[in-house]
C-alpha cells in the first residue's frame, strides 16, 4: 500500500512540481495550499508523511508545525532556503535545502518512513493509539478529543516525572498565561473519566499539589 504524502505549499506550481517528482506506485500524494488547508487534510486523511515548503509567504510555519507535532504526524520535512536559519519551531523535523533535487528528497523520506516512529505508546495498562486517538485500558477503549489526546501524549512521553501546570499550558494551549487554568482543570477531569476506575480519586494520573501531575508507570 503506498504511503500517503501531504505537500503543503501557497504556491500551487509548488506543490504540482513537489508532487510529479514522486513515484505513484509508491506514494499517494495530497497537497494543500493555507494551514487551515493543511490542518484540515491531515485530521481527516492522517497522512504518513508532510512535507513543508518553509518558503511560502503566508504560511505560520512555526505555529503550523506545532500543531501537526502535537497531532502525532510523523514526519515534517521543511524545505528552506537556508536550513540553519530555522529555528525550534521544526520540532525535531527534518529539514532540508530548497535546491535538494526530486532524487535525493525521495530518498530521505524513504528513510525517514523506514525509521518513524510506531503508532502506539503503551505505558503500564494504557496503550494510546496515536494514529485513531484512542486508548485502551483493559476492556475499555475511548475516542479522545483533540486536546485530551495531546495531553495523553504529553504525559506518556514523560511517564513517571512531574509535567508542571505552566509546562501543559505552553505546550497544549501555546500560552504562558497562568492566570485562569480552568480549560486545564477541565479537560483533565475529562481525561481522568476515560481512563481512571475513579476519576474522583486517580491512581493513573496524579496530582502533586504545588508541582503539577505525573502519569504512573505501574
Amino acid at each position: 500500500m503506498p504511503a500517503t504524502v501531504l505537500i503543503v505549499a501557497n504556491d500551487k506550481e509548488v506543490t504540482t512540481n513537489l508532487a510529479t517528482s514522486f513515484n505513484k506506485k509508491e506514494y499517494s500524494i495530497l497537497t494543500a495550499h493555507s494551514g487551515r488547508q493543511a490542518l484540515a487534510q491531515a485530521k481527516a486523511r492522517l497522512p504518513d508523511a508532510i512535507i513543508l515548503d518553509s518558503t511560502s509567504p503566508r504560511l505560520s510555519v512555526k505555529r503550523l508545525v506545532r500543531s501537526l507535532h502535537r497531532s502525532s504526524h510523523p514526519i515534517l520535512i521543511l524545505l528552506a532556503q537556508n536550513p540553519n536559519r530555522i529555528d525550534g519551531g521544526s520540532n525535531g523535523a527534518l529539514v532540508l535545502p530548497k535546491t535538494t533535487t526530486p532524487k535525493k528528497l525521495s530518498q530521505r523520506l524513504r528513510s525517514a518512513l523506514d525509521n518513524r516512529p510506531p503508532r502506539e505508546m503503551k505505558v503500564g495498562a494504557l496503550l494510546l493509539n496515536v494514529e485513531r486517538r484512542r486508548v485502551t485500558r483493559g476492556t475499555r477503549t475511548h475516542k479522545l478529543t483533540p486536546k485530551e489526546f495531546e495531553l495523553l501524549k504529553l504525559f506518556m512521553e514523560n511517564a513517571g516525572q512531574i509535567v508542571t501546570r505552566k509546562k501543559l499550558m505552553q505546550e497544549i494551549w501555546d500560552t504562558d498565561y497562568l492566570g485562569d487554568t480552568r480549560t486545564l482543570d477541565v479537560h483533565m477531569r475529562w481525561l481522568r473519566e476515560k481512563i481512571e476506575d475513579d476519576p474522583n480519586k486517580p491512581k493513573l494520573l496524579v496530582t502533586l499539589r504545588g508541582e503539577g501531575y505525573r502519569l504512573e508507570t505501574k
